[in-house]
């Protein structure tokens, strides 16, 4: 009887201390996270354009491809445009500063945990690789940046560093957010692989490999 007791004690002491391993699927990883994306140009604003090339289009193609594959992992997204115009809509006076005015309004409407803008760089043939920016005045907004960026450079083997930066969408939300270059539209090899809807998908991964080890550290213990 006292070994029968002992037993039944031992059980329910390893039955507290037990703590099941939960598994969770890549469709919850974001789980109630808010992200809106922020394909750059549009409209009248081709951005860089290289070779029959715009920027503005191939944007939006990486951000639809990056929409899906938040969405797969569970995140609510928003995007600034859906379409081939900027925030004015107006097929006429294009205006910059009118255009990211109301970029920095329709991120914040949507109060979301992050925003990603969306680019593509342009300089010499020579220049190359992918690069993460963030706001000088956000250590969020570095450790974000940071987080992409390593994700990133598996795929496109940069050699650029993150880089602080005061640019207009970074500084004038309220929302944490970084921007990114995908890639220099003036180097052919980098040309080609932007223009493929393979590759926008691989990008689209990374990334969201990056915003996920983001929120991964974040919520990890001290």
């Amino acid at each position: 009887m006292k070994k029968m007791m002992s037993f039944i004690i031992l059980f329910a002491l390893c039955t507290c201390l037990y703590k099941p391993v939960i598994h969770v699927s890549s469709s919850q990883l974001l789980n109630q996270r808010v992200i809106v994306l922020d394909p750059g140009h549009g409209g009248l604003d081709n951005g860089a354009s290289i070779a029959g090339v715009d920027e503005d289009e191939l944007n939006l193609k990486i951000s639809f491809a990056l929409k899906e594959e938040l969405e797969s992992r569970g995140a609510t997204v928003y995007m600034t445009r859906t379409d081939d115009q900027d925030m004015t809509r107006r097929n006429y006076n294009y205006s910059k500063q009118d255009d990211m005015y109301l970029r920095a309004l329709k991120i914040d409407e949507y109060q979301p945990d992050l925003f990603l803008s969306i680019h593509l760089n342009s300089s010499n043939s020579s220049a190359w690789g992918s690069q993460v920016f963030y706001y000088k005045k956000s250590e969020d907004g570095k450790r974000l940046a940071d987080s992409i960026h390593n994700q990133m450079k598996i795929l496109t083997g940069t050699r650029k560093n993150i880089s602080s930066s005061s640019f207009y969408i970074l500084r004038a939300t309220q929302s944490l957010g970084v921007l990114i270059e995908c890639g220099f539209l003036s180097n052919a090899n980098e040309r080609g692989q932007l223009k493929s809807r393979s590759y926008h998908k691989k990008l689209a991964t990374v990334i969201s490999d990056g915003i996920q080890d983001y929120f991964q550290a974040l919520s990890a213990p001290l």
